[in-house]
């Protein structure tokens, strides 16, 4: 009987082990716990340190392609890759992954009822939106349709008819669409008429949310359910020798609880609860587009009947990564980036709450040097593949000689400080096995390690250069000051930590033949769009 007790307790001491290193790794990965399945914690610790690795090291299990369809729409959301073909067809992938045991499938819609403008999905809550434009002599309405992801029926879940619609302005427009919980966005863009509408509806009551229209209006993403942060495009004018001026870029956050869903609001007097100030931009420079973006949705969680063991972790764990182009003059346009995590933007909006009353403005130095990284944005970086951000990682191809190579940039801090604690580690070692431990040595080492400490210390702080012990990943802590310098009329410089990883070059020929490269959870996928190689290919993890 004693025996037994003494093993049932080790066997708790030893479960309940296993239960807090999962905790922790969970945390150091940015992941929540899924399911419960018939998967123990051990098996579900295996899995994530195997998950970790791939990634760390961008090694992954397996790699297919897809063929690119002729359709002209498709979608990247929830580890689902669709395509159009033709008018009313789209078909569906379900990306696999080797290590979280989600099997591939694939399936066809053949006639979704409707022809087919734009869509979007969440195969979480087997939701497909149908985008249909409809024109007679009165003009244009936009119908948005809600269906089954796996059926194309009418979604049960949606009132009947499964419909809403609107008549917009007369435009020709491009349209994005985002579903956030019961809330399906669609931002409607006129190119021709300078004019943007932002609609949301319940899609489960149908009833509207909100509706706003105006010139500066480019872009939006939800920070949570009830937060959505706007991109603000400035007023642009020329002068008399037909430069380009305007104000400078900004962010607001409006919240959807006090917007009326009955009126329209115009977005250049919109009320909103704060404000994220960008650097002035030098006189010679003006803004003419903003973008953002950030996947998954906040709450968002695989669909159920995968059973995955862990998913990225809901709202905090996010990046949004905002695309401002600049004009220099009337001619040079140049993209930059501007990546930032949830947290800096969630915390300010906190603070802007609490004070009850609207118009809080943040200026850059409040939030922009600590609390984001500028990166000069590639020749790749593309409007039109936009999947480029999954939780807290970006990716983007840069070249290497004739060569590309894929970059994936993780903001997660808790996987950063992770990554500082491997290099400590591997300097140390490097410095014992390079050092003689005997008398005098042996007091040479302890220095050393001391200054390595030291050194690490320092470039936690944000002094450092950021150090690189393996090929395949660097941390990166310093304050670099942005390039090319001139954009902004005061030297701009951002520290916020990441750890950059990098893949083997792609050969030039064949593989290397790729235009830009999006990621999911499981997944990185090449996308190569031009006339001769028209296809995906997608790197499994």
């Amino acid at each position: 009987m004693m025996a037994a007790q003494v093993c049932r307790l080790f066997r708790d001491t030893m479960d309940q082990d296993v239960r807090v290193q999962y905790k922790i790794e969970l945390a150091a990965a940015g992941m929540e716990d899924g399911p419960s399945s018939a998967l123990t914690v051990a098996d579900r610790l295996r899995m994530l340190k195997a998950r970790q690795e791939a990634w760390h090291k961008l090694e992954w299990t397996s790699r297919s392609e897809m063929p690119m369809a002729q359709g002209g729409v498709w979608e990247l959301y929830g580890g689902v890759l669709a395509q159009g073909e033709g008018a009313r067809t789209l078909v569906f992938r379900q990306l696999p992954s080797n290590i979280r045991g989600i099997e591939e499938r694939e399936w066809r819609i053949e006639d979704v009822g409707v022809d087919i403008r734009d869509f979007g999905m969440d195969p979480a809550q087997d939701l497909l939106v149908i985008v249909e434009n409809r024109e007679d002599r009165n003009g244009m309405s936009c119908s948005v349709h809600f269906k089954s992801l796996n059926t194309g029926e009418p979604h049960p879940a949606a009132p009947r008819p499964a419909t809403v619609t609107h008549v917009p302005k007369r435009g020709r427009y491009s349209y994005t669409i985002q579903v956030c919980d019961d809330t399906v966005a669609v931002l409607m863009t006129s190119g021709d008429e300078d004019h943007s509408e932002l609609l949301m509806w319940d899609w489960k009551t149908g009833a509207r949310r909100l509706y706003m229209t105006g010139t500066d209006l480019s872009s939006f993403a939800f920070l949570t359910s009830k937060y959505v942060l706007l991109t603000s495009l400035p007023t642009m004018e020329l002068d008399e020798d037909n430069v380009f001026h305007g104000d400078d870029p900004r962010l607001l956050v409006i919240d959807l609880e006090h917007m009326s869903p009955r009126h329209e609001i115009n977005f250049n007097n919109v009320d909103y609860l704060c404000a994220f100030h960008y650097p002035a931009l030098a006189d010679s420079f003006a803004t003419i587009s903003i973008s953002v973006r950030s996947d998954p949705a906040p709450n968002w969680r695989p669909a159920p009947e995968l059973r995955v063991p862990f998913s990225v972790a809901r709202e905090e764990s996010r990046l949004f990564v905002i695309t401002l182009w600049v004009v220099e003059g009337n001619m040079h346009i140049m993209p930059f980036i501007s990546l930032v995590p949830a947290a800096t933007f969630l915390t300010r909006v906190a603070e802007a709450a609490a004070q009850g009353k609207n118009g809080r403005i943040f200026d850059w130095a409040s939030w922009g040097p600590a609390g984001s990284r500028f990166v000069p944005a590639p020749t790749t970086h593309t409007s039109v593949w936009v999947c480029y951000v999954y939780g807290s990682t970006f990716a983007m191809s840069v070249r290497q000689g004739s060569q590309r190579v894929i970059l994936t940039l993780d903001f997660n801090p808790l996987g950063v400080k992770r990554a500082q604690e491997f290099e400590a580690a591997a300097t140390i070692k490097a410095l014992e096995e390079s050092v003689d431990v005997v008398g005098d040595s042996a007091k040479r080492l302890g220095a050393a390690k001391g200054a390595s400490r030291a050194a690490i210390a320092g470039s936690d702080s944000g002094s450092g250069t950021g150090a690189q012990t393996e090929k395949h990943f660097t941390v990166v802590t310093d304050d670099r000051p942005f390039r090319p310098a001139k954009i902004f009329r005061e030297e701009v410089r951002t520290a916020l930590p990441h750890v950059l990883r990098k893949t083997e070059p792609f050969n030039a020929e064949g593989e290397g033949h790729f235009d830009a490269v999006m990621i999911s959870e499981d997944s990185l996928v090449m996308v190569s769009s031009q006339s001769h190689i028209r296809k995906y290919r997608i790197l499994t993890f």
